[in-house]
């Protein structure tokens, strides 16, 4: 009669709807930490809540498209984010130039186009035009910034440069006349000077634009050493349904224009 009874038993479970049996544990969600700082006009981080902006936008709707679920960073300074990135301790930045050093450690891909550095003068110093005319000035380029590789020749080939240590330090050396010439970043040295009342109205930007030999592109940056380096696919996918989408435009290109120069 036991047997029977086993037997029934093993027959009741063989024929139980799939639904009604033990299934298998769920995988862990994938979550990537996003290491930021404030980055105004692009992503804003309040000391008080959660960081918003355009950059915030595209990246919850990458991390949603990805099917990964995305951390933000405390605030923390753009070079103390490479180096955790190096470190394997965070997972992704965004807004990054590509650098044969960075993509040592990390995979770099890209998901908008570029724009030239710009060069910065005093409000009241001449305008110029060419190469030839920024060959006679004192130029301060900032250390540790990776500029595009054209430029990079353009900079090696010239007489007068100098070496800041940051972006501020050269808008303050700039403002004091101790060099001619800033090649800066447009958007950060934009954000500089807005937030520096003693900046406004002190600088121009030259009318000279680098002509640039190959386009160049903004990156998203994914830790080479993070545990979750194996979504680089699925990441690439996603942005390249987001440009199709023309999300990229929309997120960063159809904003208000800058009230001030530069």
């Amino acid at each position: 009669m036991t047997g029977i009874r086993t037997t029934f038993a093993l027959l009741i479970g063989f024929l139980l709807p799939v639904s009604l049996q033990a299934a298998p544990p769920a995988a862990e969600p994938i979550e990537l930490e996003w290491c930021l700082d404030d980055f105004p006009n692009r992503h804003h981080y309040p000391e008080h809540g959660n960081p918003y902006g355009p950059t915030v936008n595209f990246m919850q709707e990458l991390a949603k498209r990805a099917g990964v679920q995305l951390r933000f960073s405390p605030s923390t300074p753009f070079a103390r984010c490479l180096r955790m990135m190096e470190q394997g301790k965070t997972d992704v930045m965004t807004s990054l130039n590509a650098s044969s050093e960075r993509a040592q450690y990390m995979h770099l891909i890209p998901y908008d186009h570029a724009r030239p550095e710009v060069v910065l003068l005093r409000q009241e110093s001449p305008d110029i035009w060419s190469v030839a005319e920024l060959s006679h000035l004192s130029l301060m380029v900032i250390r540790g910034y990776t500029y595009n590789a054209d430029i990079l020749n353009i900079i090696a080939r010239h007489q007068q440069t100098i070496e800041v240590d940051s972006l501020d330090s050269g808008l303050n050396m700039l403002l004091l006349n101790r060099a001619d010439a800033l090649l800066a970043p447009v958007q950060s040295s934009r954000n500089h000077i807005q937030s520096n009342p003693r900046y406004h109205g002190q600088f121009k930007t030259a009318s000279f634009s680098f002509q640039l030999s190959e386009p160049r592109f903004v990156h998203l940056g994914l830790s080479k050493t993070s545990p979750n380096a194996h979504v680089k696919a699925r990441l690439a996918t996603a942005i390249e349904s987001m440009v199709a989408d023309d999300l990229v435009h929309r997120y960063f290109h159809a904003l208000p224009a800058p009230t001030s120069n530069p």
